[in-house]
């Protein structure tokens, strides 16, 4: 039998129904299966398995003895929990050797078996019912991480910072742990920067558990620094490069890796996409009672993982190498690129930008793109914007009433019926705090360090209105610079696909679905022309797309990257 003693972190759940599932006791008919997988090691006590920060690790399922795990902080090391016979260690990072999230140290002598990275991926697919405890307890644990900040990095910043802002939602949507001081609310956070060298000018600031200082950080740097960054993909060659990691380009990932293609996505921000920032998506089909944008970007960046496709963010895109037949070369930032037998292009599209002339300089300080907890938290007992008509407008307008003391939703049309569901139509229509203002648009913005204050035309009247925060939801632009002339757009920067490209098709062969007019290259999502703006459509279109590009696949037949 096994055992394991919950710590600090082990506590955020212990409590609930799902501690058997987090910390699962393993049979002696699967851990004989494990057998097959990996390797029989013997440990003396004091042994470190691993340490915190370290990539690549392996799994170590416990045969005799104990291990005890311990997670660094600034302030000390914090047990979380020790592992008797038939536990094992590991959480969802460790499928995609990303950093090591705790310290692992043999408590006495010790039998293990040891499951390297590949071989694990291999038994989570082979093995079902051993494979779906595994993936229900890492994903557990990842997330009872998430919730226990004293184990992440530090941000020293201020609300009137838009680089703050945007560290802060970086580091919430890729799900890792950090605590936040601001040095305007937090006293100690002053005394961090003293303690550490740094002044206002170089906030945010970021303190690693290994006391690293990042002043003023890229989000790059800040991923390196704590393992969430990939290590191996530069000069990477794979079968298929997909090319944005919202709903439509994971679910392409998932579908190509589980069916044996080697597959790498890219993403500048973090899985999800536009549709990651959703505070609770509703009418997704199998999800009832809704699930929020970035649970659902969790559980696809999970699967992809199962399925040994590299996720890498923040990797940006940067132009990619046109020619008549693969691999496509497609540069990257920080000088790196990869090469690929067919690329997905899922970039999406992002918000339309209203035409106010010192927008830019309120963006992340009371102008926003995305109404998660954190934004919400900043709005409490005020009164907001919301601007824009469609779903994801209704969306935050719903969520954010919960927080704000009134919320006014404003559109330049007569109304919603054309443009959001009905669902939440009648929910802005019951909130007592939720005012409609129809041929209506902020025509201005005013305030020093932050926005303090909105002017409207509303209905021919200019009004001013002291609001301090205004959510954008408006249209879509395509995210489509990088491609430059490597296929082609329609009149509004979408990409053409199938049919639709016309005589732009050079090909003998006619386009297979979704493919663009550079064969080889194919289109799913919001940024591709004429697709449906749906999350289900998304998925649709990611998995669908993967059919299409198996057949080109075969076209090449043994050609490498």
């Amino acid at each position: 039998m096994g055992n394991y003693s919950s710590g600090k972190v082990g506590d955020l759940l212990a409590g609930g129904s799902r501690h058997h599932q987090i910390f699962p006791t393993l049979t002696e008919r699967q851990v004989a299966l494990l057998d097959r997988y990996g390797e029989r090691r013997m440990l003396k006590m004091g042994d470190v398995l691993f340490s915190q920060g370290d990539r690549h690790i392996p799994m170590f399922a416990i045969v005799s003895g104990t291990i005890e795990a311990t997670r660094d902080s600034l302030d000390g090391s914090h047990p979380i929990g020790v592992h008797g016979p038939g536990c094992f260690t590991g959480e969802v990072g460790t499928l995609a050797g990303r950093a090591a999230i705790a310290t692992a140290r043999a408590q006495t002598d010790c039998e293990v078996i040891v499951i390297d990275e590949e071989s694990l991926r291999a038994l989570v697919i082979a093995e079902a019912e051993l494979g779906e405890t595994i993936m229900r307890a890492y994903i557990l644990r990842r997330v009872a991480f998430i919730q226990d900040q004293q184990g992440g990095v530090l941000v020293i910043g201020s609300s009137a910072s838009a680089e703050t802002h945007k560290l802060r939602h970086f580091l919430s949507r890729n799900g890792q742990p950090f605590a936040y001081f601001n040095i305007v609310e937090h006293p100690e956070g002053r005394e961090l920067l003293e303690r550490y060298g740094a002044t206002d000018a170089d906030m945010p600031v970021v303190i690693t558990l290994q006391g690293d200082v990042l002043k003023r950080p890229t989000h790059r740097a800040v991923a390196d620094a704590i393992g969430l960054s990939p290590d191996r993909l530069n000069d990477g060659r794979f079968d298929v490069v997909v090319v944005g990691a919202g709903p439509a380009g994971l679910a392409a990932a998932v579908y190509a890796a589980s069916e044996g293609l080697r597959v790498a996505v890219l993403d500048t921000k973090a899985p999800g996409g536009q549709a990651g920032t959703s505070s609770k998506i509703e009418n997704y089909f199998g999800f009832p009672t809704g699930i929020s944008g970035q649970a659902l970007a969790g559980r696809g960046l999970s699967q992809c993982r199962k399925f040994g496709a590299e996720v890498g963010v923040p990797i940006e895109a940067l132009a990619i190498e046109c020619k008549d037949a693969p691999p496509f070369h497609i540069s990257l930032s920080h000088n790196e690129h990869v090469y690929a037998r067919a690329v997905v292009v899922a970039t999406g599209a992002r918000y339309r930008k209203p035409a106010l002339g010192n927008l830019e300089n309120f963006e992340g300080r009371g102008v926003y793109y995305s109404a998660s907890y954190m934004e919400a938290a900043l709005c409490g007992n005020e009164e907001l914007v919301v601007v824009g008509g469609g779903n994801s407008a209704g969306q935050a307008a719903v969520f954010l009433s919960g927080f704000a003391r009134h919320v006014h939703v404003v559109i330049r049309s007569d109304g919603l019926n054309a443009s959001m569901s009905d669902y939440l139509i009648r929910r802005i229509d019951a909130a007592a705090n939720i005012t409609l203002h129809v041929r209506t648009q902020i025509v201005g913005l005013q305030g020093e360090d932050r926005l303090e204050g909105i002017t409207w035309n509303r209905q021919g009247e200019i009004e001013h209105k002291a609001i301090r925060h205004v959510f954008l939801f408006l249209g879509a632009q395509p995210n489509t610079a990088w491609l430059r002339d490597c296929v082609a757009l329609d009149k509004n920067g979408f990409v053409l696909t199938g049919p639709d490209i016309g005589t732009k098709w050079a090909s003998e062969r006619p386009p297979h679905f979704l493919e663009t007019s550079r064969p080889g290259i194919f289109a799913v999502g919001d940024v591709r022309s004429g697709s449906v703006k749906r999350v289900a459509a998304a998925v649709g279109e990611g998995a669908a797309a993967i059919q299409s590009l198996h057949q080109y696949l075969a076209l090449l037949g043994d050609r490498p990257a």
